[in-house]
């Protein structure tokens, strides 16, 4: 029979506390709610280590905690953790900053207007942010204006974003107590059952966009905000790369671009659908696999943007995406938004593109009504890129790399 709790449980139940006051903390959410999670959090998160301490106290194992907490607690943002934690405890609440930035996307270019910051003493409700860009996109002469909201969130004063600390604390703890677990090798329902919990929770797992950004779609001639609605294919906050010759199970010839190409027109054939997904070739050889969807563009346009922010410190050489594209009589959706076109398209295809950091451009496109047929998928492959261009979202992919082109010439 499982001891009812083991030496690894009280640590494991404020680990848990920790992540479910985080779990409360949301963007739109007031300052106070806000700031009374997060003083929980650096409570409940300094007193994981108090607890198992003392649960270790009289143990063989006291030796193996001060060694796997060295390792994985003892850094700047360890300090930082406790730092905080006493002076919500013993001086003030935490002061907390917020910062909204909208971003504005035309298709080629991005605008960004002045950031909104605020503070417990000027905070305002987050709608009514959103409600005063009515006026101006009223007159910017668009059927649609697509933007995004982003929230940062800070200490007052400070520059370093929350999340990334909360983020790297959590990991650090996660290892700490993973290395504890195994060497205690205890056979206890309740840690099982925390662990589980703990695995559940959303905060650390969930991509920061989701947690943080929302994207709408202003449509000026009915005059509405249409905030969109997302999915995504994730590994959370870790970016999960793989050699580049795991690739050859799919085709063990030809090109990277043949070989993405032929891996996801097999799964066009098996579900008749495909989520929007980009590959990132990194200079040692590996790539990221990222597919998502969304009901409006601005999605597509942000991800770009986030990319393109991403190529130089990730050193990412070539990019790869594909998506279904629609075609269209341009005479018959001259003034219709883009959910009012769908009914107009005349066809419907695959399409990929591939720009690497030389600024060499390829794309292939296959018509959905034709892909169960190999011999036509075949020709298709067999031709040169048919048209060496991008479509607008990709513009900042390409500005990047035309930057770091001649910035390294």
């Amino acid at each position: 029979m499982k001891n009812s709790k083991g030496l690894l449980y009280p640590a494991l139940h404020k680990f848990y506390n920790a992540l479910r006051s985080l779990e409360k903390f949301e963007k739109g959410s007031n300052f106070f709610d806000n700031i009374s999670h997060l003083d929980n959090f650096f409570s409940e998160y300094r007193n994981i280590t108090l607890v198992l301490q003392k649960s270790l106290a009289k143990t063989k194992f006291k030796p193996v905690y001060e060694k796997l907490r060295d390792k994985y607690l003892i850094n700047d943002v360890g300090k930082w953790f406790i730092g905080k934690r006493n002076s919500v405890v013993k001086e003030q609440p935490f002061d907390l900053e917020k910062r909204i930035v909208i971003r504005i996307y035309s298709g080629k270019d991005i605008y960004s207007l002045p950031e909104f910051i605020f503070t417990i003493e000027n905070d305002v409700d987050y709608s009514s942010i959103i409600a005063s860009l009515r006026d101006t996109f009223l007159n910017s002469s668009q059927i649609e204006v697509f933007f995004s909201a982003e929230f940062a969130f800070y200490e007052r004063g400070h520059t370093q974003d929350l999340y990334d600390n909360f983020i790297f604390g959590i990991t650090q703890m996660k290892l700490l107590l993973s290395g504890m677990q195994k060497e205690l090798n205890e056979d206890c329902s309740l840690s099982e059952e925390l662990e589980r919990k703990i695995e559940d929770l959303n905060f650390y797992r969930v991509p920061k966009d989701f947690l943080f950004v929302d994207d709408y779609v202003f449509n000026c001639k009915y005059e509405s905000f249409e905030k969109g609605s997302r999915a995504t294919l994730t590994f959370g906050n870790k970016s999960f790369r793989s050699p580049i010759e795991n690739l050859d199970k799919f085709s063990p010839n030809g090109d990277i671009l043949h070989k993405f190409q032929l891996m996801h027109l097999v799964i066009f054939q098996m579900q008749k659908k495909l989520m929007p997904t980009f590959m990132l070739i990194f200079s040692d050889n590996t790539f990221e696999l990222n597919s998502f969807d969304s009901s409006i563009k601005t999605t597509v346009y942000r991800k770009f943007n986030e990319i393109a922010k991403r190529i130089e410190k990730d050193n990412i050489v070539n990019i790869l995406f594909v998506t279904e594209m629609y075609i269209y009589d341009i005479k018959k959706i001259k003034n219709l938004d883009s959910k009012e076109r769908v009914k107009y398209s005349e066809n419907e295809f695959l399409t990929f593109f591939m720009i690497d950091n030389q600024l060499s451009i390829k794309s292939s496109s296959y018509d959905t009504n034709k892909i169960d047929d190999f011999k036509y998928i075949a020709q298709v492959m067999a031709e040169n890129s048919n048209e060496e261009k991008l479509p607008a979202f990709m513009n900042p992919i390409k500005l990047e790399f035309n930057r770091l082109l001649k910035k390294n010439k």
